[in-house]
């Protein structure tokens, strides 16, 4: 460069090098440092996506768990309650079928409340009150008259929760045929009933098919 520029000392060009130099070393490195930050942040802004996503169908997954609970124990012991008045003869001869009923059964109606108002969350307590009771006396059953009476009761004052004046048309059912689904997507079952079972199911599909397609699009 003294070449070029002969009138300038050598010991200024070598100053300006050296600062030209540190200025440039200085722009790379601030290049370098926002590139490595930028990619960073998007590491980063991934992996809390990806988080939020994972967080998001963990809730789904649970709340499917719940609505699949509730829709469970209630088909469960209507069936059961169904099969067993139906084969109640004279004698209070019948074969006694246990009615099975998740513990977690309140935590799963809690976990629903943003889904149901208060009056359908009421209708799903009223059937806990009467399946907690009828899986007790199934329990306690020792071939004995007093729970054969009490057990048909059971039975009767479930079906008749559901069903109410149609009662008897309830009866009608084949319980070697009859689905779940056909037990309260029918014409003969109380309208506030069949409300409340038809959303449980389209619960446990809607968050089934968004799950199996990798979406977290419910809630």
């Amino acid at each position: 460069m003294h070449e070029f520029l002969p009138f300038i000392p050598a010991q200024l060009i070598s100053s300006i090098s050296i600062i030209i130099g540190a200025i440039l070393g200085g722009i790379f490195s601030w290049f370098i440092a926002k590139n490595s930050t930028c990619k960073s942040i998007e590491t980063q802004s991934k992996i809390e996506k990806t988080k939020r996503e994972y967080q998001e169908q963990d809730k789904e997954l649970k709340l499917n768990e719940y609505a699949t609970i509730i829709q469970l124990d209630i088909c469960t012991s209507l069936f059961q309650s169904l099969r067993m008045l139906k084969e109640f003869d004279g004698n209070n001869k019948t074969s006694i079928y246990p009615v099975p009923m998740n513990f977690n059964y309140a935590e799963a109606i809690v976990a629903l409340t943003k889904i149901f108002n208060l009056k359908e969350m009421s209708y799903i307590y009223q059937l806990y009150g009467i399946i907690e009771k009828l899986k007790n006396d199934t329990n306690g059953y020792h071939f004995d008259d007093r729970h054969y009476t009490l057990i048909k009761e059971d039975c009767e004052m479930f079906i008749k929760k559901l069903y109410g004046t149609n009662f008897s048309k309830a009866l009608d059912f084949d319980m070697d045929k009859v689905s779940y689904e056909a037990l309260f997507d029918n014409e003969i079952i109380k309208v506030e009933y069949k409300k409340v079972l038809i959303k449980l199911g389209s619960i446990v599909a809607r968050i089934g098919k968004s799950i199996s397609e990798g979406k977290s699009s419910f809630l």
